[in-house]
């Protein structure tokens, strides 16, 4: 069972690093229900990359890690590009992480997730994920970023933890039709590249319309690097 994030204060339950990355994929947003996946700029976010990975949705009830970040992959101690969303997870909390990835790219909506690790003296939280729903390059409502930010006391050891994710809670923040998430008009203005440097790398912003929902089994561009810390904004 989820909970739903509202108001104004809902965003200081969050870890700094996903408001952050929250706030620049709203600012890519600008008003619309999502914004598109080849919008997404590796120099924006940078100091994310080595934790985030792109999700996608090919159809109902499957969800596949398409890339995915060294400090992700070094805690799962695996590489995960095309590992199924769901294998970062103990076998009895697959379905609720299936259902926050879904939620968030089909709805769409934000979901957070609260992840526990197994230790000698019981659960202990490690960190949360935040899943954000991208379009991709036919409007389609397909992909997803998600951030997995561990807590202060676990970053020094996070290269010594192995294992799946237990998660311990499953929230959700709404996507307001019109206007920024509420909370994040008060904090420090978006690092991002120029419009005019995007405007001459990307194709253009699809428009509300191309955004509807719309989910269906495609074949799909293979042509990325294997390494996510090089893509360069191209399609995926």
């Amino acid at each position: 069972m989820s909970d739903i994030l509202s108001g104004p204060n809902s965003l200081d339950l969050l870890d700094e690093r996903i408001v952050s990355l929250m706030r620049y994929w709203d600012h890519l947003r600008a008003g619309r229900p999502v914004p598109a996946r080849i919008e997404v700029s590796p120099a924006s976010i940078a100091r994310h990359l080595s934790r985030v990975c792109i999700l996608e949705r090919p159809r109902a009830g499957t969800v596949r890690i398409r890339l995915a970040g060294a400090t992700l992959s070094g805690r799962m101690g695996m590489e995960l590009r095309g590992m199924p969303f769901r294998s970062l997870f103990e076998v009895d909390d697959r379905a609720q992480a299936m259902d926050a990835a879904e939620t968030a790219i089909v709805t769409p909506s934000i979901s957070i997730l609260s992840l526990e690790r197994a230790d000698h003296t019981g659960p202990q939280h490690e960190a949360q994920m935040a899943i954000l729903p991208l379009s991709d390059t036919q409007g389609g409502l397909t992909r997803a970023i998600a951030l997995y930010s561990e807590t202060a006391t676990a970053t020094p050891y996070v290269n010594n933890l192995r294992g799946r994710f237990q998660v311990s809670d499953h929230r959700m923040l709404e996507i307001p039709e019109t206007g920024a998430l509420p909370g994040l008009s008060a904090r420090a203005p978006i690092h991002a590249l120029p419009k005019t440097k995007q405007a001459r790398t990307t194709p253009a912003t699809p428009t509300r319309a191309q955004a509807a929902p719309r989910v269906e089994a495609r074949v799909l561009d293979h042509h990325t690097r294997p390494v996510f810390q090089v893509i360069d904004g191209g399609r995926s």
